[in-house]
């Protein structure tokens, strides 16, 4: 293969270390617990002959515990917005502009990543888009007791020249996840990622949108609402 080829304005060298950085950007969600209140109170029952001194009455509000809502969750297909065009496997389902075509075949061949592709997803370059944009789809088993240890690891394991920017928990229409956004530097290219991570009983799912840093806030609603279409094939 000639290694001076170019895809989607990257050089294939270029796309192997963006797969590579994919596959350690996968990051983990880490599922908020339920919380259990409970108190105990006890008394003790007073001898009838020793004399209970008199109080004067007074008034005892006992604090009520509330607890927010679940949102409802909106009809998938209103979150589809018009025009766009589904992409969808035996596991998954996501959908996003006609631009976006699948890309399967850019992978390098031998490329050592931790979690299975299902789904790989790319924007050509333009002339108002030099650069390639990508949409992954991975999965794994999750490896640690806790969905946070395990979200620790992934992030200790990140290379050096990627930093998290943000990270944050959020809802997918009604599904929670963990939202994290990170910069990086891929030879010449500087690059932006966003990433969602979701857990399915014992498998952590991750949807990675990644875009040149100069088009990824440009880019960054279409990604949230594309994000937004993303659901598990039951």
């Amino acid at each position: 293969m000639n290694r001076n080829r170019k895809y989607f304005g990257m050089t294939g060298s270029q796309i192997g270390i963006l797969v590579a950085l994919a596959g350690a950007l996968l990051l983990i969600l880490c599922l908020a617990g339920w919380l259990v209140f409970g108190n105990g109170f006890g008394f003790s029952r007073l001898p009838q002959d020793i004399p209970t001194p008199v109080s004067s009455p007074t008034l005892i509000v006992i604090p009520t515990i509330t607890t927010t809502p679940l949102p409802t969750p909106i009809p998938y297909e209103q979150l589809i917005p018009t025009g766009w065009k589904q992409h969808r496997t035996a596991l998954v389902e996501i959908w996003l502009p006609p631009i976006y075509k699948d890309a399967k075949n850019i992978i390098p061949e031998g490329a050592a990543l931790s979690a299975v592709p299902e789904l790989i997803l790319s924007r050509p370059a333009s002339k108002t888009n030099l650069y390639g944009e990508f949409v992954m789809v991975f999965y794994e088993p999750i490896t640690t007791e806790s969905l946070d240890s395990f979200l620790d690891v992934k992030l200790q394991s990140l290379p050096s020249t990627v930093r998290v920017v943000d990270r944050r928990k959020v809802l997918v229409n009604t599904t929670e996840a963990v939202r994290i956004a990170t910069e990086t530097r891929v030879e010449t290219l500087e690059l932006n990622g966003l990433s969602y991570v979701i857990l399915d009983g014992n498998t952590v799912w991750y949807v990675e949108f990644i875009a040149q840093i100069n088009n990824f806030y440009e880019e960054l609603e279409l990604f949230e609402d594309s994000m937004q279409t993303f659901r598990l094939v039951k």
